[in-house]
Parts: structure tokens; C-alpha cells; sequence
């Protein structure tokens, strides 16, 4: 059984001085006498294309195949240099010089340059752009007060002194940039292309270009159902085995299922499926874990009746108290998830030399502990302190995916425990391109995502001015902590230590209540291999994916 048993293997690495890497790879495929002659994939999507401009992405989905930045993610949650063939650090750890690959190309041929980065980063943080994922570049020089509109975007610490020399300048050290540059956002654009194509750019595959090893095509193409092929310009073209991968959205889950089981599907997401044991002795069984935390997120800003009760911090504390974290990740999401332990998912981040790992260590584990007499009382003191007798409040969640039904496991919990607690589900459509959408209800289920190797992409989530801090819970100790760590120019232990002490006092207030860190459960055409499943970023790599008889 492919089980969920990989946590303690995560690892950051800590990009050097002076790190270079090879453009020639010597990646090889030890099976290539036995692949089959049928190199066509197929996968199912839960999202239509609305976009392909990486700009506007909120997640990327499929369609990270077609991105490739100065860095990929590994398997093991390393980093390595793609289109940037090396790498000098000063001593300040302030000033990253990249060289690039002079042979890297667009898939229209054009040459991939340092201004398209510059571009790339630029048109992100403009206001018209609006990307929903630009708090990353926070650290950069000059990124937050481009995001707070305090400068524009021009004033971004990044420059093209040539063609194939990209110089960022941060804020203060970064310990963790090589990670945050894996992620796809980060990618470069190409500048002659985009401004060409103006408003029709990204729009249809027509009218985008792609750095990746995968181009989407123009041919059949709807945002339903789509198809990616080999980027003929790609510079490692003779290591991208696919001959095509066909993304379709099916009309339901009984489509979908009965599309694997005839064959013409290549991966499912077992959803809904119950009895996961019958399925967990099968070939194509896998349970794939994945740095991302469902969360309940608290309404405290504005004017809504129970803002006031949201913003109590004893409130909070006895909803978590509330709740048998257990029992709701057994009912939700399955024996493969796990309850959470804090807001950074276990698996994410290891001490110095290996040592415990970081949500294990979390500091507040006693906030998350089911103690119903203790909710009961800390409930009655909120109520008390204002001014309430009897209150209704309403909940919000995910009208896809697992949503409703950790909303329903949630309300049943609460209203069970807590005296005088009235709950109205309230169900929030979400949809893959757009801004952080706000919360509209009392409380929200929310999922969250680390976008790179290192607690800080977790626990930057809920600084004040963090456009994915969605309940707005604010604390200037918690943010200057982040700061500490965020400054940090190296994973020490100084570091470990501070992101721990933040930790401990989002859990002390309750700015947020972790739930359930969720696994997904697959079946998965046990003759394809040669897929990278990656636990932060982007899910599934594949470059270098191939089938065998």
C-alpha cells in the first residue's frame, strides 16, 4: 500500500554561493525499451481554462507544465536551477546574480532573456494585472509598497543589465528565495509576444507563448477540454517522452469513473468514495500527501452582527475546543488525511541537521485539543462579555471538493458542544482565476496552500496586510516575528526558533483554527511512470513521464 507515511523526508535546501548547474542534462529514462508506442495521457480537471496568463493564475493546476522559471521544484521539496545555468549570492545575502542559458527558447522560437523576467515580475504586481498570488514578492526590493500602491511597479528590485544577466535585489535576506522562485508565478514572459498581442494575450493558446516542456494547443481546444503537446523549442525536448496530454473537465463523477475503468482515463481522485480500504491493495492505489491545511477562518472586520463575538479571543479558543479533529478528518476526507497539529503541515519543514519536524514541534498543540467542559465554559464567558444570550452564526464553505461535507461534520460539532449556538451553512462558490474572493459568512472553511519548502509560506498567510489572510485577524507581535524570520539570512536555528514562538501565538489567539491537513487519494494507470509529484507549488511534473507495457 502506497500510504502517507512520507512526512519526516521534507528538506530545504540552501542554495550557495556561486551554485551552478548543467543545461545538458544526463536525465535518462532506464525503460525506454519498453515503452509502449501509445504516449498519450489523460487527465481530468475540476476547473475550466479561463486564462493562461500566468499573471492572473491563482493556482495553476495542469497547467504548470507549460512553465519553467529560474528554478524547479523537486520530488523531495528541493530546489533545482533550470533556466538559470548559475547563480552568485553576495556576501549580504541581498543580491542574487543570475546567469542565464543562452540556448533557452520560447515555444514560438523567440529566445528567452533576462527582460523577460523583469517584465514578467513587473506586469505581476501592476494593479491592472492584479495577480492573485503577488504577496510572494514580498522581500524583493521595493515589492510591498508596490503592493500597498506606495510606488509602481517599475521601482521592483529586479534589472537585465544583458541578455542573459538577471540581478535581484532584495529587502533583507531571504532564506528561503530559492523555494519561492520554483514556484511558477516566477516564470519569466515574453515581453514582445505579450505587448503584441495586448489584450488577446493569454486568452487562447493562439495567443500565448510557453517556456516548459509542454505547450497547450490551439487544436480542438476548449476551456472544458484541452490538450497540452511538446514544446518543440524546448531545451530539453529529447527528455519529454509524452506525446500528448489530454485535460478534460467530465460532466460529473460517474463520467469520470467510468472513463477509468474503460481505460480512457489515466488518473482518478477517489471523491466520495467511502470504503477507501476496498481500493488501498490495488496496483493503481495511491495516496499522495501535500502541503496544504484546511482551516476555519474568522470574520473581524466590518460591521455583521457577530463580528464583535468573532473578534472575542475566548470565542475562538472554545470553538477549537470544540471540535474532535479526529472524527472530522475520519468523515470528511478519510483514514489517508491527518487532524491538523497547526496551521504548517506536518511534512513541510525539518530542524537544522534533521531534527523534528515542524508541526510536531508546535508549541500550542493544547489549543487544538478536543475538551468539550472547556469549550462550554469559554463559550459562556465570550457570550457573557458581549452581551449575547442565544447566537446564530452563519458558516461558510467550498462549494467543490470535500466543502460541504466538513461543513456539515463542523455544524453537527459545534452546536453539540457549545450551549446556546445556533449555525446556517452558508455555501461560497470558488473559481480558479481570480482575486482572494472575501468572506461573506461568521466563519469560513478554508483551504490553504504553502507555495514553497518552508513554514514561512504558511505562517506569512495571516500577517495583516497578507491579501490571503481572509477572516483579517491582526496581531503586530505575530507580524513583527514573521519580519524576524522573514530577515533571516539563513535556516538556523535562531530562525526555527522565532517561526516557532509565531506559530505558538496564532494558535494562543486563534487567528485561525486548523481543521484537517487533507491527503488525496488516486488511482493512477499503473503503467505510467516517470511523474514527479511535488508536495508544495505545483502537484504533478510531467516532463519526464512515459508508459510501459
Amino acid at each position: 500500500m502506497k500510504h502517507w507515511r512520507i512526512l519526516g523526508i521534507l528538506m530545504l535546501c540552501i542554495i550557495l554561493t556561486g551554485c551552478s548547474t548543467n543545461h545538458e542534462t544526463d536525465t535518462t529514462s532506464d525503460s525506454q525499451g519498453v515503452m509502449t508506442k501509445n504516449q498519450d495521457l489523460t487527465l481530468t480537471t475540476t476547473h475550466p481554462i479561463t486564462s493562461l496568463d500566468t499573471d492572473k493564475l491563482s493556482q495553476f493546476g495542469r497547467l504548470n507544465n507549460t512553465i519553467e522559471g529560474l528554478y524547479s521544484a523537486m520530488g523531495d521539496s528541493d530546489t533545482e536551477l533550470a533556466l538559470a545555468k548559475k547563480v552568485k549570492i553576495n556576501a549580504s545575502r541581498t543580491t542574487y546574480t543570475f546567469t542565464l542559458w543562452k540556448d533557452s527558447y520560447w515555444s514560438n522560437g523567440d529566445l528567452i532573456t533576462a527582460s523577460d523576467f523583469v517584465f514578467a515580475w513587473q506586469r505581476a504586481l501592476q494593479p491592472r494585472t492584479k495577480s492573485p498570488n503577488a504577496d510572494l514578492f514580498d522581500g524583493i526590493k521595493n515589492a510591498r509598497q508596490i503592493l500597498n500602491g506606495k510606488l509602481p511597479a517599475s521601482q521592483l528590485g529586479v534589472s537585465a543589465p544583458d541578455k542573459f544577466t538577471l540581478v535581484v535585489h532584495l529587502d533583507h535576506p531571504m532564506a528561503e528565495l530559492p523555494q519561492r522562485l520554483a514556484f511558477p508565478l516566477f516564470g519569466p514572459q515574453n515581453e514582445k509576444f505579450a505587448k503584441r498581442m495586448g489584450k488577446r494575450y493569454g486568452t487562447k493558446p493562439q495567443y500565448h507563448v510557453y517556456a516548459g516542456p509542454f505547450m497547450v494547443s490551439s487544436h480542438k481546444f476548449s476551456i472544458q477540454h484541452w490538450h497540452m503537446v511538446p514544446n518543440p523549442h524546448y531545451w530539453d525536448r529529447k527528455h519529454v517522452y509524452l506525446r500528448q496530454i489530454d485535460v478534460r473537465m467530465y460532466p460529473s463523477q460517474r463520467a469520470a469513473w467510468n472513463a477509468y475503468e474503460s481505460g480512457t482515463l489515466d488518473e482518478i481522485r477517489l471523491v466520495n468514495k467511502t470504503n477507501l480500504k476496498s481500493f488501498e491493495k490495488s496496483a493503481d492505489y495511491t495516496a499522495r500527501p501535500y502541503s496544504k491545511m484546511v482551516n476555519l477562518v474568522y470574520r473581524q472586520r466590518g460591521h455583521a452582527a457577530n463580528t464583535p463575538l468573532m473578534r472575542q479571543k475566548t470565542a475562538r479558543l472554545a470553538i477549537s475546543h470544540a471540535i474532535n479533529r479526529q472524527v472530522l478528518t475520519q468523515a470528511s476526507y478519510g483514514s489517508t488525511s491527518l487532524p491538523a497539529k497547526g496551521i504548517v503541515p506536518a511534512g513541510l519543514s525539518r530542524g537544522v541537521r534533521g531534527t523534528s519536524d515542524f508541526a510536531a514541534a508546535q508549541p500550542e498543540q493544547k489549543t487544538l485539543a478536543f475538551l468539550p467542559k472547556t469549550a462550554q465554559a469559554e463559550w459562556l464567558a465570550a457570550l457573557k462579555a458581549t452581551h449575547q444570550k442565544r447566537v446564530t452564526l452563519t458558516l461558510g464553505y467550498s462549494d467543490i471538493g470535500s466543502g460541504e461535507k466538513v461543513a456539515k461534520v463542523l455544524k453537527q460539532q459545534l452546536v453539540g458542544t457549545l450551549p446556546r449556538l445556533s449555525i446556517t451553512l452558508k455555501p461560497r462558490q470558488e473559481g480558479l482565476n481570480r482575486d482572494y474572493a472575501p468572506v461573506t459568512a461568521d466563519m469560513t472553511v478554508v483551504t490553504q496552500r504553502a507555495q514553497y519548502a518552508d513554514p514561512l509560506a504558511m505562517l506569512d498567510l495571516f500577517t495583516s496586510d497578507n491579501a490571503a489572510n481572509f477572516g483579517h485577524w491582526s496581531n503586530e507581535t505575530y507580524d513583527d516575528l514573521i519580519d524576524q524570520a522573514s530577515n533571516a539570512p539563513s535556516f538556523n536555528s535562531q530562525r526555527w526558533q522565532t517561526l516557532l514562538k509565531a506559530e505558538g501565538l496564532l494558535m494562543q489567539e486563534q487567528g485561525a483554527t486548523p481543521l484537517i491537513q487533507p491527503a488525496s487519494t488516486y488511482l493512477v494507470n499503473p503503467k505510467l511512470n516517470g511523474v514527479v509529484y511535488n508536495t508544495v507549488g505545483t502537484q504533478s511534473n510531467f516532463k519526464s513521464a512515459y508508459f510501459v507495457h
